[in-house]
């Protein structure tokens, strides 16, 4: 079959890749689309560990083909992915917290990951963050698989297993965002206009949003954002927020995953705020504070896939689009095959997509 492998030197499309069987517990699913993320390039660009060779991506949308022994869900199931793989039986998941699972652990102290299904001549090919969703079909966890219903495109629906129930989450969970209040978004992605309409649809006042490049002002605009700003670094990021809200915000979101905007979202909050981190940082990088940063009771937030359950918020996401509240066609830029994979990352790295999707079938 067809997927995108990472050597460690070059991105290539191979047509030779195999996938295991699924076993007990586990599902294989045609991939039908996948989101570009941010996070799928870091291990290109040297910020986040991954062994090679490896197939990426990790957002997606497919159909259930084949099953192991135990798992209930039908086949021909209509899925979003995961990428959290939950013990199912620890405190935290049986709370209907599965970010916080705290199950069976790898050696590296983070939960425990199934081998990759995937093999070429014989030998091993990794996968990214128990995904690899860039290839016609991979193998997961039936809980890693969350039904959808056919209302909604594949190029939209592919979105829930990431940007949309991540920045969801971190409004509605995190920052437990309340109606009237400020928010400072930083960065204009997939993410960060996520955040911004997951803001508007929870009654927030002010929404500015801040990037680099004036092409997401529109888009920005249309997801809900108030104001929008250019801004070209940490200090500038302050420094424009200011002059749109001197007394600082009430939540700010940093979506870039840039340790230094991270201080630069914790000098942009308002007494009795809050930031929380939804973008990724680079893995070994550490961010400074001032030292007062925090001192007004203010509060800076962790967010792993929006801290919540996707069985219980992708599903409910899905109803809130067909109600015509919940915008995501709108943000897919660009719809692209593999093979143009290396032509979607650089588009991605000018600022040209609001989000690409690979239509993996094609």
């Amino acid at each position: 079959m067809r997927g995108l492998i990472w050597d460690g030197t070059d991105l290539v499309e191979v047509d030779d890749l195999d996938v295991v069987p699924p076993g007990p517990g586990q599902v294989t699913v045609e991939v039908r689309a996948a989101g570009l993320c941010h996070s799928d390039i870091k291990p290109i660009d040297g910020e986040m560990a991954q062994p090679v060779p490896a197939v990426l991506g990790h957002e997606a949308v497919g159909v259930v083909r084949a099953r192991g022994a135990g798992v209930e869900l039908p086949l021909g199931r209509r899925v979003v992915l995961s990428v959290l793989q939950t013990c199912g039986t620890c405190a935290a998941c049986t709370a209907g917290r599965p970010t916080l699972c705290t199950g069976p652990k790898d050696g590296t102290g983070a939960a425990a990951d199934d081998p990759s299904p995937f093999r070429r001549d014989g030998q091993v090919v990794e996968r990214f963050r128990r995904l690899g969703a860039f290839a016609e079909q991979t193998v997961v966890r039936e809980w890693q698989a969350i039904p959808v219903s056919d209302e909604i495109p594949d190029t939209a629906a592919a979105l829930l297993g990431c940007a949309v129930v991540t920045a969801f989450g971190a409004v509605e969970e995190r920052a437990r965002l309340g109606k009237g209040e400020s928010v400072l978004v930083i960065g204009a992605g997939g993410l960060g206009l996520n955040v911004v309409q997951a803001a508007r649809l929870a009654g927030a006042g002010q929404i500015t949003v801040i990037d680099r490049n004036p092409r997401k002002a529109e888009i920005a605009g249309l997801m809900g954002a108030t104001d929008f700003a250019i801004a070209t670094s940490d200090d500038d990021v302050v420094e424009r927020s200011r002059v749109l809200r001197q007394s600082g915000y009430d939540a700010v979101f940093e979506c870039v995953g840039a340790p230094g905007l991270v201080g630069a979202a914790v000098r942009s909050m308002a007494w009795g705020g809050r930031t929380v981190m939804v973008g990724v940082p680079p893995y070994g990088r550490d961010f400074v504070l001032p030292s007062h940063g925090l001192f007004y009771d203010q509060a800076l937030l962790g967010c792993r896939m929006g801290g919540v359950d996707p069985h219980a918020t992708i599903p409910a996401l899905v109803e809130r689009h067909a109600r015509g509240e919940l915008q995501l066609e709108a943000l897919v830029t660009k719809v692209r095959p593999l093979a143009e994979a290396n032509q979607m990352i650089d588009d991605l790295r000018r600022g040209e997509l609001d989000r690409g999707v690979f239509n993996v079938g094609a």
